[in-house]
């Protein structure tokens, strides 16, 4: 007895088209997420090369402006630096440390474009939680101040 099998339907995508098809998709998204960090931070490079020149081994993050979608929200310049103590216990260098980053800052951005600056100190001890410190700075009473 002998059975008619239907003829296998021909395939309309190979699975080389498809990886390759993958590929290229994952080049792509690769590469506008790039595109995208570099235009936001692009503003921000001279501060952020500054600060890692004055702060060795600091690791600093620069960005600024309104967080999206909230208009009532200040202008905030946010700068974010690793330190090798504990931010909490040493007040007096985490204010030196403070005034040190405005001055940097100063010194490349226009600071009176803000109102708010964000400082926020961490220590990174492997294997165990991130010590954290934030400040908030009013930057019209720092400018007067220095």
């Amino acid at each position: 007895m002998t059975t008619n099998d239907p003829e296998p339907s021909p395939r309309r995508t190979k699975g080389r088209t498809i990886v390759i098809s993958l590929l290229i998709f994952g080049l792509v998204m690769s590469g506008s997420l790039y595109v995208f960090q570099a235009i936001n931070t692009y503003p921000f490079a001279e501060t952020q090369n500054a600060l890692a020149r004055e702060f060795p081994q600091s690791r600093p993050r620069v960005e600024g402006g309104r967080l999206k979608g909230k208009a009532d929200n200040p202008p905030t310049l946010r700068v974010t630096l690793a330190v090798p103590f504990d931010p909490n216990q040493n007040d007096a260098r985490i204010q030196k440390m403070a005034n040190q980053i405005l001055n940097v800052a100063r010194q490349h951005l226009n600071l009176s474009e803000y109102e708010i600056a964000e400082l926020h100190f961490y220590q990174p001890i492997p294997e165990q939680q991130i010590l954290m410190r934030d400040l908030n700075i009013e930057v019209a009473d720092w400018l007067k101040q220095h």
